[in-house]
């Protein structure tokens, strides 16, 4: 089959790695997997995925929404009069299909008019939304579809360790994780001795308009001996983690309370580290299994992960076959092609 994915594509985005995840997959099951030119594709990303002109026609065209309406209206005329409904397909990431729903100050919709919005824009375009999450769906046209898989071909062996902690990924409502976990650390810092966060947003600057998603204080960070290093490379999220002995999965509030599943999710346990999870992280039973139990954080637990580490490297390459089994690209990518 032909498949065209459509969607705000920067290299230090998540859903530019699950991209080259489908890209991946379709190599190997044997289907045309392009980037399409009605969204917005960086520079690396060209070099790496290959790219469908606005007149490919293919068999399924899947429009990635994340936070905001990056498709003009010139594009969105273009797409409906040239690619019929039955063959686009909505990933909508973030529930804005959902009514509005709150927690902690972070919401699916951040004004009063978004839902609206949303969902007429969404029903414009199909008749099937899916969402990656593990609750119950309980709207019509919306289709429990997790989106994000794990990368069979990662192979990275034994990477250096730069980091005792290391946390990867860019700061979207992710700054309140890392300062308590800063602060609740300080009495084990002469054993976890470096700590890096690695992405965009870490260093003070702000996303225009998403100021609150964005904020971080990086004097704190420095104060307290947090590295603050670059985003990964394209295709190198997984070798990044591997720099860290620990990787934590951090989940944005709202993203946490709807139980939606996300790339890190699948990403950390790829990498050679040690995956943690926060004690908050309730749906990381049902994605990973019992077995999770053994990795949540606290200062005791990162204690002992660095006194043992082998035993629970084992314990998380053991979790890395179950999604291997149940979530790899390959798995996902024909659960998609059924939606049409």
């Amino acid at each position: 089959m032909k498949i065209a994915f459509v969607g705000n594509y920067q290299y230090n985005c998540g859903s530019s790695n699950a991209l080259l995840g489908y890209v991946k997959a379709g190599k190997s099951l044997g289907h045309d997997i392009r980037v399409s030119e009605f969204g917005y594709i960086d520079k690396i990303i060209r070099q790496v995925v290959p790219v469908a002109e606005r007149s490919w026609n293919p068999d399924i065209l899947a429009i990635v929404y994340e936070s905001y309406p990056f498709l003009s209206s010139q594009d969105l005329d273009e797409i409906r009069k040239n690619i019929p409904r039955s063959k686009i397909l909505i990933i909508d990431p973030d529930c804005k299909y959902l009514e509005p729903c709150v927690l902690e100050n972070d919401s699916n919709h951040q004004t009063p008019d978004s839902y609206e919005y949303w969902t007429k824009l969404y029903n414009s375009l199909s008749d099937k939304i899916l969402q990656p999450t593990l609750d119950k769906i309980t709207k019509g046209k919306v289709y429990k579809f997790i989106y994000y898989g794990i990368d069979t071909s990662n192979n990275f062996g034994d990477v250096k360790k730069d980091f005792d902690f290391l946390y990867v990924g860019n700061n979207w409502y992710r700054w309140n994780d890392i300062y308590n976990f800063v602060k609740s650390t300080s009495k084990i810092r002469k054993e976890l001795k470096s700590v890096a966060v690695m992405g965009n947003y870490w260093n003070g600057d702000v996303m225009e308009g998403y100021e609150k998603a964005t904020y971080s204080n990086p004097d704190f960070l420095k104060k307290n001996n947090v590295e603050i290093i670059k985003s990964a490379p394209y295709g190198k999220v997984e070798s990044s983690m591997g720099k860290g002995l620990i990787n934590p999965i951090l989940v944005r509030p709202i993203l946490n309370k709807l139980k939606l599943v996300t790339p890190r999710m699948f990403e950390t346990f790829s990498a050679d580290t040690v995956p943690v999870v926060p004690e908050y992280f309730a749906h990381a039973i049902e994605l990973y299994g019992d077995t999770v139990k053994e990795l949540v954080l606290s200062n005791e637990k990162i204690l002992m992960i660095l006194k043992d580490y082998k035993k629970y490297l084992d314990i998380s390459r053991g979790i890395r076959n179950k999604l291997i089994d149940e979530h790899s690209y390959e798995v996902r990518l024909k659960e998609l092609i059924k939606f049409v």
